[in-house]
């Protein structure tokens, strides 16, 4: 019966050069963790009305997008109007304004000419004093109604800037998300709220990360995200590192801001970004 030998000189062989740099690459990888997040829109606003009342119209869709300053809804205006027509009636009546200035205007002239008249010895003294007196009453009757005219002017002026408020206009451009009234109904001083804009042209990426990780991350460092369903990388700048830890899960929350100005990215999505361990 034979033994099989072995060769004495059997050598190692060394590894292909691309298997070591593979082998070293999945090394480097798996040193980071993927931390998963999602999107929410940079500003969300509950647009609320400074005046009460029945909506009168809704102005704007549920999925619209509106333009700053745009009107999103009215409120029934009936009485106000009315109010507003009263009032710029009687900031226009200058009747009583005219009878003034021509009663100070009389008694003027005729204290200037019993002045006149008592240079000349013509006009007693009781005479002057009482035109005297007359005029500083015609005077002090014109002051009175120039105030009552500017107070209806004021009036006149806070039904109008009132009348304007009855329209709710956005604050920021945004898309409509939720229509809080329809026509008909009351818009309460405890329930102002009309409309919900979000602002969609920026979006923040939220993470809750382990204090270690937040550690490799500052404010206004650009990283790179990943989303998952459109398997997009997108670079990001951190936007808010939170000085507070979660005492109850441990984690810090790291918000990064990804502007989308064609509104690609949709609020909400799932996305990743990696991490040193």
């Amino acid at each position: 019966m034979k033994l099989c030998h072995q060769p004495s000189d059997l050598r190692i062989r060394p590894l292909p050069s691309v298997l070591i740099a593979v082998l070293a690459l999945s090394c480097r990888v798996s040193l980071a963790t993927e931390v998963q997040g999602y999107t929410e829109p940079i500003r969300t606003i509950e647009v609320a009305s400074d005046e009460t009342g029945t909506v009168a119209e809704v102005l704007v869709r549920q999925g619209q997008k509106v333009e700053q300053d745009q009107p999103l809804l009215r409120l029934n205006s009936q009485v106000h109007l009315a109010q507003l027509e009263v009032a710029k009636q009687q900031m226009n009546a200058e009747g009583r304004l005219d009878a003034a200035r021509a009663e100070v205007e009389l008694t003027s002239q005729r204290l200037k000419t019993l002045e006149s008249l008592r240079q000349s010895g013509h006009a007693r003294r009781a005479e002057l004093q009482r035109a005297a007196k007359e005029f500083q009453v015609a005077q002090a009757n014109l002051r009175s109604v120039v105030e009552e005219m500017e107070t209806r002017r004021l009036e006149h002026q806070r039904l109008l800037t009132q009348m304007e408020r009855r329209v709710i206009h956005a604050p920021v451009s945004g898309i409509v998300t939720e229509l809080h009234k329809e026509p008909g109904e009351f818009v309460a001083p405890n329930k102002p709220d009309v409309v919900t804009l979000v602002q969609l042209d920026t979006l923040l990426a939220n993470f809750s990360l382990l204090g270690p990780q937040a550690e490799q991350l500052t404010t206004g460092q650009a990283i790179q995200l990943q989303f998952g369903e459109s398997g997009q990388s997108i670079s990001g700048v951190v936007h808010f590192i939170s000085p507070v830890t979660d005492a109850e899960s441990g984690t810090v929350l790291v918000k990064i801001a990804i502007s989308n100005p064609d509104g690609t990215l949709r609020s909400g999505a799932r996305c990743t970004i990696r991490l040193k361990d």
